[in-house]
């Protein structure tokens, strides 16, 4: 087995995968470490879980030559619309509506089941004759010696790279490792996620419900399905998750509403802790974080992936160049360029949500009049409503080559 890479990249899931394949695209040699067996046939039933690509995420998948393949299971969003109310009340009378035709960039995001994407990744990481994957195995030692970092497996196996990429999750053992802190808390709140089927046609639209619980996301995906991503206090969370189906089903329309008909469940129901988490720093000679293991937000904006898929652009891109110039990639001079380009624009998102959260999560009668004032206000401007359909797309900022 081959031991020398230019980058090893441990922890497999989305955003380890899509690192390793767009290191390959750019002809670095990666090895991809897992501590799971990554069985296709376990990836082909519906498990509730899906994602908003946003335009410039697409537009990524586009340039890597894999959108071609998932490109039919994609649903697009032409709409967004945004209300808050309450259980008993009821939505309020402010609105807030995204159309497509506001913006240059169409559809300005995807919808794609997580099934789908994991399929297609797994297969052309398989493929690709620049990624090693290694499955089944965890690191049980780092060090470094000869400008490379040397692992040692948990059989005994050596391998060595130049760069070192955490993408471990939001608990990145490897990210404690080299004594990267994490700035943030935890919520009182509770995800939980799940998916219907619907009566009647969403028109490919997306709904933000802000309720003082927790925030409502109502995500079309094919086939009259609605992707909901669902947000409550930790006690109410785990009183719904130990619910039936029908009484599941009946907490969520009350919330819901029956604007799409009848509702009923299909795949599995889901629930997570939430929290906020966002690294102190982003690097260190010949090693970098990106994705969950660089930073955790509330999925009030549905943006944790996308702000992945920028990570990893951004660092293929700044690495590429370096390169090209003769630098040695994996340099701490040419990771901080990388972290520069990442660091606010995540810590940014990081604060938006969670204030988006304070505000929108509340009961306080006064905020409610706020509220309703800033929708009219936005919605009533179209250069705002472009401003966030912009952001909302990532499109705003210095974008990645492989993001254009």
């Amino acid at each position: 087995m081959k031991n020398d890479f230019d980058i090893v990249v441990i922890g497999a899931g989305i955003s380890g995968q899509i690192m390793s394949l767009a290191a390959a695209h750019a002809s670095f040699s990666v090895a991809l470490i897992d501590q799971n067996n990554f069985i296709e046939s376990a990836l082909r039933e519906f498990d509730g879980r899906a994602y908003a690509m946003a335009f410039s995420s697409v537009q990524m998948m586009k340039n890597l030559n894999l959108w071609n393949k998932i490109e039919d299971t994609a649903q697009p969003i032409f709409n967004i619309k945004v209300s808050h109310g309450t259980i008993e009340k009821g939505p309020a009378s402010a609105t807030l509506q995204f159309n497509n035709a506001d913006i240059e960039e169409s559809p300005m995001a995807q919808m794609l089941e997580d099934r789908f994407l994991r399929q297609c990744l797994i297969s052309e990481i398989k493929e690709n004759t620049f990624i090693d994957l290694i499955e089944q195995r965890t690191v049980s030692e780092i060090s470094d010696l000869n400008s490379k970092k040397h692992l040692i497996l948990d059989n005994n196996s050596k391998l060595q790279a130049s760069l070192l990429v955490a993408s471990d999750g939001i608990d990145s053992p490897t990210a404690k490792a080299y004594g990267i802190k994490k700035a943030g808390w935890k919520y009182k709140q509770r995800g939980l996620v799940c998916a219907v089927n619907h009566e009647y046609s969403s028109n490919n639209t997306a709904y933000q419900y802000f309720l003082p619980e927790g925030p409502l996301a109502i995500l079309p995906i094919k086939n009259n399905t609605a992707s909901i991503v669902w947000t409550e206090s930790i006690q109410s969370a785990a009183t719904i998750s130990e619910m039936n189906e029908a009484e599941y089903l009946s907490v969520l329309q009350s919330r819901f509403g029956d604007f799409l008909g009848k509702l009923e469940l299909t795949g599995k129901r889901l629930s997570f802790p939430l929290k906020l988490s966002i690294s102190e720093k982003y690097v260190s000679d010949k090693f970098a974080v990106i994705g969950d293991a660089a930073h955790g937000y509330h999925p009030i904006a549905g943006q944790g992936l996308n702000a992945g898929l920028r990570d990893i652009a951004a660092l293929v891109d700044v690495i590429s160049c370096a390169r090209e110039r003769g630098e040695d990639f994996a340099s701490i001079n040419v990771l901080n360029r990388y972290q520069e380009w990442r660091r606010f624009d995540n810590q940014t998102l990081g604060f938006a949500t969670d204030n988006l959260n304070k505000i929108f999560s509340s009961y306080n009668p006064l905020l409610s009049s706020l509220k309703n004032l800033g929708m009219k206000t936005i919605d009533n401007s179209s250069l705002a409503k472009r401003a966030f359909m912009r952001q909302a797309a990532g499109l705003n900022g210095d974008l990645p080559k492989l993001m254009r």
